[in-house]
């Protein structure tokens, strides 16, 4: 099961922003423009910069794997000239909004890859968060990575096995759930 947008901005949500993220979350609409391209949040404001004006405004998107952990993702969206925030960027899955929480000290540090994603438990399950620890191994070895200026054969090994351990923790907590889902749809009267 992939992370998704908030269904809403909980108690959870908030204290994920403030404590890891210092600011405080709030609802932005996603209006791609036309080219906007998925996954490319800096370019596609860069582009609404040069063609219409305004500014970026850096933070990060809250994603929540139900039930496992909330991650904030670096990102930007646009700031019309009218002072409006936009997020410029289409999702992969359609969202039609998500969870935004500026930070001014969120600035891009690299042309192609931004800021290391934050994690934070929203389960007990030892699964869960040994899913979570391996997450956070891969981005400090990401940012290991962008610090000596991109990918080294000194780094290749590290870089693979974090992600290789990243996959298969991932994968255990998916089969968790969804074992978790069978389970209860076993459950129901029929």
């Amino acid at each position: 099961m992939k992370p998704i947008a908030p269904a809403q901005i909980d108690d959870q949500v908030i204290r994920f922003a403030r404590i890891a993220l210092k600011g405080v979350p709030e609802w932005i609409e996603v209006e791609p423009l036309e080219g906007s391209v998925k996954t490319e949040c800096f370019d596609n404001v860069d582009r609404a910069i040069r063609a219409h004006g305004g500014k970026a405004i850096m933070g990060w998107v809250i994603w929540e794997k139900p039930g496992v952990w909330l991650e904030a993702e670096h990102h930007a969206i646009w700031e019309e000239q009218d002072g409006a925030w936009r997020d410029v960027t289409p999702t992969v899955d359609g969202e039609p909004r998500l969870v935004f929480v500026p930070d001014e000290e969120a600035i891009r540090t690299h042309p192609r890859f931004g800021l290391p994603t934050r994690y934070a438990s929203i389960s007990k399950d030892p699964v869960a968060i040994n899913a979570i620890k391996k997450a956070q191994k891969l981005m400090e070895v990401r940012a290991e990575i962008l610090a000596a200026g991109g990918i080294s054969p000194k780094l290749m090994p590290k870089a693979q096995l974090a992600h290789e351990r990243f996959i298969k923790a991932l994968e255990a907590i998916d089969a968790k759930l969804a074992g978790q889902a069978k389970v209860e749809n076993d459950d129901t009267p029929k």
